[in-house]
C-alpha cells in the first residue's frame, strides 16, 4: 500500500542517484555509452524527480524518475528556482510527488554511462521542461530499509542501479569519507541544497561542519593516479547531511 509517509521516503532515497551525461537526443538504443568530458569537474547541474507507482509482483512499489541537466545546460538559477512542481507533476499523469535536487557540482573529472534499452527505452531521451532542457537517466526503486528507517539518514547506505565509469584526475584532490569498519567513500558532487555557500574552495575544510558519527571520518587527499570506480549495474552511495553524494570505493 501506498501512503504519503512512503512517498516522502521515497523522495529521500531517489537523490542519491547523481548521475548524468551528455548523449545525443531521442531514446538510447542497445547499449549507448558516453564519456570523457574534461570539462565535467565542478560543472553545475541539477535534477528532478518525479515519484510514482509501478507494478510489482501482485502489488505495487514506488519509483523515481530521474531528469538531469547536465550537458545539456547548467541549471540557470532564474530557471530552476521558477520550477513549479505542481505544474511539472501534471506533464506525467500519475505522479505523486517531485524532487528537485539540485544545484550540485561534480567532483569527478569524466564519466562514462551506459543505457540498455532492453531495461528502459527512455534512457538518453531528451525532454523540453518548462524553462529547463534535460535527459531521462533512470529509474530508482525506494530501498526496503528506508521504509523501516522512516527515511533515508544521513551517511545511510543505499543502492544504486546504473552502469557507469567515474574517473576522478589525479589533477584534482579527493573528498572522502571513511566508515569506523575501514570502508572508503569518494564524494561524487557536492551540494548547494542545505548550504548554498558550499563552493569547491571550502570543500578542503568540510569535516569540521560535519555532525560526522561516532567513528566517522571526513578526508581529503591526494591521488598518486587517475582513480576510476566501474559499477555494473549495481553501486553503493550515501550522502552526508548537506545532501554531498559519494559513492563506495572499497
Amino acid at each position: 500500500m501506498v501512503t504519503k509517509r512512503s512517498t516522502k521516503l521515497l523522495v529521500a532515497a531517489t537523490c542519491l542517484v547523481g548521475l548524468a551525461l551528455p548523449a545525443t537526443a531521442g531514446a538510447a538504443k542497445s547499449p549507448i555509452s558516453v564519456g570523457n568530458n574534461p570539462k565535467m569537474y565542478n560543472e553545475r547541474y541539477c535534477e528532478y524527480l518525479f515519484v510514482h507507482t509501478a507494478p510489482d509482483g501482485a502489488g505495487v512499489k514506488l519509483v523515481g524518475d530521474v531528469w538531469n541537466t547536465f550537458g545539456l545546460n547548467k541549471c540557470p538559477a532564474a530557471q530552476w528556482e521558477a520550477s513549479d512542481k505542481t505544474a511539472l507533476a501534471a506533464l506525467f499523469p500519475g505522479t505523486l510527488a517531485v524532487k528537485m535536487n539540485g544545484p550540485r557540482y561534480w567532483i569527478i573529472s569524466s564519466a562514462k554511462i551506459t543505457w540498455d534499452s532492453r531495461i528502459d527505452p527512455r534512457g538518453g531521451t531528451v525532454r523540453q521542461f518548462p524553462g529547463l532542457k534535460m535527459r531521462f537517466l533512470t529509474s530508482v526503486d525506494v530501498p526496503p530499509a528506508a521504509v523501516a528507517a522512516g527515511g533515508m539518514p544521513p551517511y545511510g547506505e543505499t543502492i544504486v542501479n546504473r552502469t557507469t565509469d567515474f574517473t576522478f584526475s589525479r589533477k584534482n584532490p579527493i573528498h572522502e569519507l571513511v566508515s569506523p569498519d575501514g570502508k572508503v567513500y569518494a564524494m561524487q558532487a557536492y551540494s548547494q541544497i542545505k548550504d548554498k555557500t558550499l563552493t569547491l574552495s571550502k570543500l578542503r575544510g568540510l569535516g569540521s561542519k560535519l555532525a560526522l558519527p561516532a567513528g566517522w571520518k571526513y578526508r581529503t587527499r591526494a591521488l598518486k593516479r587517475d582513480l576510476t570506480l566501474r559499477t555494473r549495474g549495481k553501486t553503493v552511495v550515501l550522502q552526508d547531511e548537506l545532501e554531498d553524494t559519494y559513492q563506495l570505493e572499497k
